[in-house]
């Protein structure tokens, strides 16, 4: 699937895809866990509202961190931390459960790997040089960004039917501890020089940026709107398909996992969309109708075959976007500007998922999970027309100022 690459290419993506492992399987086991012992859909949305709500909060602070420690002393530091609040956890809740503390631990260790997944982004330029280089890493990264939310349910299920929660704890600590052995030879980079200014003044730059940037910006605005239904989707699918179709933990994991099918042709097509040069401002937004097609045809089916391959349609999408997203941040603005820029996409991006939480929440107390998740559907669908027609509408602008500077 993926090219021979450099030493130090492979050592950046093994951190990377150790830390991503972390961050998605535990995602999937806190709320598998919550519901458990609470046997409550509403437990099940507030812990991913939990779970994501430090994507909003943390990436601004790597704009505190960047320029004032060396990169790999920050990215071990993380390391560092998050194993150390692992260990806790173990010891904690080996001696019971406890609501209020699992939320919190949710919370910390959340953040803790949102801020990593933010910094070790804004690193990738100082560890590659070449454009080439960047937009086949950026590739990868979409492909196990993809892949770990498709597999994390079967590994949560899978981890949960084999270990108590708390020995898990234990796992993810040892797995921080290879990625601390990855990052130790791993070589980045010191001698770019970063953006000076105030942590307030560099996330706005970033937000800027941003907006300067035609098709970033309509990624961004796109992702936003779109993420609230996608999220508040995901946290209501999995209580459907235990109450619709009664299947157990594992096979609800075996459900997503054979989205990975899907992943693999997405991260092929999003190789062919680079190196045919298509428009991506058209690939975007259609993808944001046929995925909303995808979520109205699950709550309308008797068969779970369905809904399954409507959810491998959904990961294959979701790998296009995210192989255009990552790659497109990466090469529109300058290495001293990326971390502001990274840091500012996925306040953006982020900022939706527990705004996704919230409306699955409230939809849950007045509807059943089936007519939540159909309105939920119905709102992509027109976000994904709205989008096409902004696609069209700014094809004919950017062409018309082409015509006029010829």
């Amino acid at each position: 699937m993926f090219k021979l690459i450099s030493e130090q290419s492979s050592f950046f993506l093994v951190t990377y895809v150790l830390n991503a492992m972390n961050n998605w399987a535990f995602k999937f086991i806190a709320p598998l866990v919550l519901y458990a012992e609470t046997q409550s859909l509403q437990m099940m949305t507030v812990s991913y509202g939990l779970l994501f709500t430090p994507n909003i909060i943390a990436p601004p602070i790597i704009n505190l961190i960047d320029g004032k420690l060396k990169k790999k002393i920050g990215l071990l530091g993380l390391n560092v931390m998050g194993g150390g609040l692992c260990v806790f956890g173990f010891f904690y809740f080996k001696q019971g459960f406890n609501v209020a503390a699992f939320f919190i631990m949710t919370f910390l260790l959340s953040t803790i790997l949102t801020l990593f997944q933010t910094f070790i982004h804004s690193v990738m330029k100082d560890v590659l040089s070449e454009k080439i280089a960047i937009e086949n890493m950026s590739r990868r990264l979409a492909f196990f960004d993809s892949l770990f939310p498709a597999m994390g349910p079967l590994i949560g299920a899978a981890f949960l039917s084999t270990f108590s929660y708390s020995a898990i704890f234990l796992i993810i600590a040892a797995v921080y501890g290879i990625s601390m052995m990855s990052l130790g030879v791993m070589k980045i980079s010191e001698d770019v020089s970063r953006v000076k200014g105030s942590f307030i003044n560099r996330t706005a730059r970033g937000f800027s940026l941003i907006k300067s940037s035609p098709f970033v910006n309509f990624l961004m605005k796109r992702f936003f709107l779109s993420n609230i239904a996608l999220h508040g989707f995901q946290s209501v699918l999995t209580f459907y398909l235990i109450d619709s179709f009664n299947l157990s933990v594992l096979n609800v994991g075996f459900f997503f996992a054979t989205s990975a099918l899907g992943l693999v042709i997405g991260n092929r097509l999003g190789r062919v969309i680079y190196a045919h040069e298509i428009n991506k401002w058209y690939v975007i937004a259609s993808t944001g109708i046929v995925c909303a097609l995808c979520l109205i045809i699950t709550p309308l089916t008797s068969n779970v075959i369905i809904p399954c391959l409507a959810w491998c349609i959904v990961m294959l999408l979701s790998s296009i976007n995210l192989i255009v997203f990552y790659t497109e941040r990466q090469v529109n603005f300058r290495q001293a500007e990326t971390a502001s820029v990274i840091a500012a996409s996925y306040v953006i991006i982020y900022s939706a998922i527990p705004l996704g939480s919230a409306v699955s929440y409230t939809l849950a107390r007045y509807f059943n999970a089936g007519e939540t998740l159909l309105i939920l559907g119905g709102y992509l669908l027109l976000i994904g027309f709205y989008f096409l027609y902004l696609a069209f509408r700014k094809q004919k602008m950017l062409m018309k100022e082409m015509l006029s500077d010829s």
